[in-house]
């Protein structure tokens, strides 16, 4: 059986002085057998930095221990806010990619409006635009030739597809040359800045409306901006270039 701790270190010398040592194993077993001693021993041999290292040792791995949670807690704080960043990333690459289409759809409707509102000047006013190369400069409005086009489809002098085609024209003018008395017609593309698919529009619908109408029927292309090269990649084709205002 163990002896019971003694906390005055006087009694432990005592008992000490009554065990009598002759070998490293009376030593062990007087240890053992009263652990007390050992501790006193460790007391007086050690220094109180020493005996203290193991509370600090605790105490320090505590802290540190504190410290960890602290920085685990501070990095989920950062990790959530990352995630919120990268929503609201998401987000915005999301709204401008809609801003760009909605640009993008703008630009279209402007361009449509500006074109249309080109086109309706240009039947408005083809008296000044055509009159200064024409006589009797007159627009022919889109319900009079398309009876006409029905009529020949009716007749098989034009097929419903070159029908449909000729329906897009911008503009069909009847006039007459200043040099002859004889009547023609102008199949006119109007657009602001010419494009070669206008001079190529404005051929081919010329040459529906002249089965149709069994007239003279010129291509002509009325723009704000016509490249220079057009006029001799496109001999067949009169482009008229208007002013801005």
């Amino acid at each position: 059986m163990q002896t019971q701790a003694i906390e005055d270190p006087r009694e432990i010398e005592k008992e000490m002085d009554q065990t009598s040592v002759i070998s490293l194993g009376d030593i062990y077993r007087a240890l053992k057998a009263h652990p007390q001693w050992a501790l006193e021993l460790r007391r007086v041999l050690l220094s109180a930095d020493l005996l203290e290292l193991p509370a600090r040792f605790e105490e320090f791995a505590k802290e540190v221990k504190e410290q960890f949670k602290k920085i685990d807690e501070r990095f989920e704080q950062v990790d959530k806010r990352f995630e919120q960043v990268e929503e609201r990333l998401d987000r915005l690459e999301k709204d401008v990619e809609e801003l760009k289409r909605d640009v993008a759809q703008l630009k279209i409707d402007v361009a449509d409006l500006k074109g249309d509102n080109f086109e309706r000047k240009v039947r408005e006013r083809a008296h000044a635009y055509f009159g200064r190369f024409f006589l009797k400069v007159k627009v022919i409005p889109g319900e009079t030739w398309l009876e006409v086009l029905d009529e020949a489809v009716s007749q098989g002098i034009i097929t419903w597809e070159e029908r449909n085609y000729a329906l897009d024209l911008d503009v069909l003018i009847r006039c007459r040359k200043k040099e002859e008395p004889r009547e023609l017609l102008l199949a006119v593309e109007a657009s602001v800045s010419a494009y070669e698919k206008d001079a190529e529009r404005a051929l081919k619908r010329a040459e529906i409306f002249f089965k149709v109408f069994q007239m003279e029927t010129i291509p002509v292309v009325i723009a704000q901006e016509i490249p220079s090269e057009f006029e001799k990649k496109f001999s067949m084709v009169v482009f008229i270039n208007v002013s801005k205002r």
